[in-house]
């Protein structure tokens, strides 16, 4: 049986042949994937990170979404492996046949942290100054008034947004990734006869962020001020 270095770097050979077009054999990949994740192999998971972690570097910079997330790309080949590991345990090992389906599956890891993490700064943008704004400082717990006034404030938000909003497609983005918490994919399955594609939820939701953020009266209305 080869040693975890041995291993590693069998791997590091047969990947380096894929790239240059030449016949391969993924095994060695494979049972590095294998140890790491069945026997709790600490050396095969650094052997993994350092293996790929230039490919997933490579999948984080075509994101379509990378460009407006204001993050580096190591930042987010760090959470995919993160998000990898937690959710590759040893009794879901088992649905991964081969080194493709794994390498799959890590991509599909890189796609979710990155939308995850700027459907978080979309939904900064627009309501958590609100949240922020409404903390009690003068007593040691939210008293009726306000709760009262919390929620008065957050109608008075929400209405001035859907005052904003020119269309129904608009409407539909923001009420279902705000309020609903849909992902834009999610959000074409729901309403296919509205828009022409997932591409056309993307570009209604950037128009729409775009547009309020440039608006004078929401940092007005988010400060308290008339």
């Amino acid at each position: 049986m080869l040693t975890p270095a041995e291993l590693a770097h069998r791997c590091a050979q047969e990947t380096e042949r894929f790239f240059q077009g030449q016949g391969y054999d993924p095994q060695y990949c494979f049972e590095l994937f294998r140890r790491a994740i069945m026997e709790h192999d600490q050396a095969g998971w650094e052997a993994i990170h350092s293996q790929y972690q230039s490919l997933v570097a490579g999948w984080v910079a075509q994101h379509r979404s990378f460009g407006t997330s204001g993050e580096e790309a190591q930042y987010f080949v760090n959470r995919a492996f993160e998000k990898f590991w937690a959710a590759l345990t040893p009794e879901k090992f088992g649905r991964f046949l081969d080194l493709g389906s794994l390498l799959r599956y890590l991509k599909l890891c890189v796609h979710s942290v990155i939308v995850d993490h700027n459907r978080a700064l979309d939904q900064a943008d627009l309501y958590a100054l609100a949240e922020e704004s409404a903390v009690e400082t003068k007593s040691p717990g939210p008293t009726v008034e306000d709760w009262a006034w919390d929620r008065a404030y957050r109608l008075r938000f929400w209405d001035w947004i859907n005052a904003r909003l020119h269309d129904e497609k608009e409407r539909r983005v923001v009420y279902g990734s705000f309020v609903l918490a849909l992902k834009p994919r999610e959000l074409y399955d729901q309403f296919r006869n509205t828009f022409a594609d997932v591409e056309e939820v993307y570009r209604v939701k950037q128009n729409v962020l775009t547009r309020l953020r440039r608006d004078p009266e929401l940092q007005k209305l988010l400060d308290g001020h008339d």
